[in-house]
């Protein structure tokens, strides 16, 4: 007689578990309601039990070679030009190639290749492929480079991260589609990400004295570094997002970084060290440096980054739910608001279609000024 009782406990608590996932806003899937919401009521065991589950059958394999490097997206924008293609307009000079760590490498591995609307005769964007380290060779990292003089990158706030009302949708619409060229990513969820969220003369979060910080200026530059020390509120920032620590700074890795780590730099999946992360950087010369891949350790997604140029860096958000870098084409001419998402790497979880509708989280845009 008492055993039943006991026994209704999990039963009633799952039930009550799923429905509130199934009852949770968001364009994200089931599985990563489930966990969130089980880690906002006290459940993180049970949602890391799961966790580990999924990673059981997912884990990545070591070893393995890369025959080809994945198709780079044909982003041809039908946008009008700036101007004539004939008149050079100010733009940071092409980046140079990324040192491999897998050698010899396949074809074209760590060369940068244009994408991305050309403006004023100038590509804004150049995506680069390369192994991430010497144990998962089979895998692929993704760096994509972009210039802020040609394209302009904005921070938008998400509906449950930040959350709250904004002037701005929640997801890239309107007049905002003609000049779309990319979409990736921000950071950790606040109650993680140690750090806040600044837009527009609102702090939505409160930001944290010596976090990592991503700075949007009004007039287009980008800067990043540690808050209170490189970058600090002025009349010209528009927009700051904060998140952990920097793994990069001053063109050396934290000390504190490893290949082992599973907590300080984000909880991951089954307590994995190889899972799906991102991170962004700064060059010398002030391009912004992205970089994301599906198997990458806390020290070879920072070590990607200062290898692909980036002098200070900070990781963006992790997991294969979160990792998600979009760029977009106009195949109209006639009507440049038509839009179709190309995912920056095929494995992806999330669409090319995120951020084209309400977005949970915070997210950066890319888009001709």
């Amino acid at each position: 007689m008492i055993a039943l009782p006991i026994l209704a406990i999990p039963v009633l608590f799952f039930t009550f578990s799923v429905v509130g996932a199934l009852r949770m806003k968001g364009n994200y899937s089931f599985n990563a309601k489930w966990a969130d919401w089980l880690r906002s009521h006290h459940a993180e065991y049970l949602a890391k039990e799961l966790e580990d589950k999924y990673y059981e059958l997912h884990a990545p394999k070591k070893g393995g070679e890369v025959h080809r490097l994945n198709a780079i997206p044909s982003v041809q924008s039908t946008v009008p030009h700036a101007g004539p293609t004939t008149t050079l307009v100010p733009h940071l000079q092409r980046p140079s190639s990324v040192p491999l760590v897998v050698k010899p490498g396949t074809a074209g591995e760590g060369q940068w290749q244009p994408t991305g609307p050309v403006i004023g005769g100038q590509p804004g964007m150049y995506i680069a492929q390369f192994r991430a380290d010497d144990i998962y060779t089979s895998q692929l990292a993704s760096a994509v480079w972009i210039d802020p003089k040609l394209l302009r990158v904005r921070l938008v706030p998400g509906y449950q991260e930040p959350g709250g009302d904004w002037a701005q949708p929640h997801y890239i619409t309107g007049g905002a589609l003609p000049k779309i060229a990319a979409a990736f990513n921000g950071g950790f969820r606040f109650q993680d990400a140690k750090g806040g969220f600044y837009l527009d003369g609102r702090e939505a979060v409160p930001l944290r004295m010596g976090a990592a910080s991503i700075v949007t200026h009004r007039n287009g530059s980008i800067s990043l570094g540690v808050w209170g020390r490189d970058v600090a509120m002025t009349p010209h920032v528009r927009a700051v997002l904060q998140n952990l620590t920097l793994m990069v700074d001053n063109g050396v890795l934290d000390p504190r970084i490893s290949h082992n780590d599973t907590n300080f730099w984000g909880s991951t999946l089954g307590g994995s060290i190889a899972v799906a992360r991102s991170g962004i950087g700064v060059t010398k010369d002030g391009a912004l440096i992205y970089v994301a891949g599906p198997t990458l350790t806390a020290k070879s997604l920072a070590e990607s980054l200062q290898r692909a140029g980036a002098v200070r860096a900070m990781t963006l958000d992790i997991n294969p739910e979160w990792v998600t870098f979009n760029l977009y084409e106009h195949p109209s001419s006639a009507n440049p608001s038509v839009v179709n998402g190309v995912p920056l790497y095929p494995q992806q979880s999330r669409p090319g279609s995120r951020y084209l509708s309400p977005e949970a989280r915070d997210f950066f845009t890319i888009s001709k000024n």
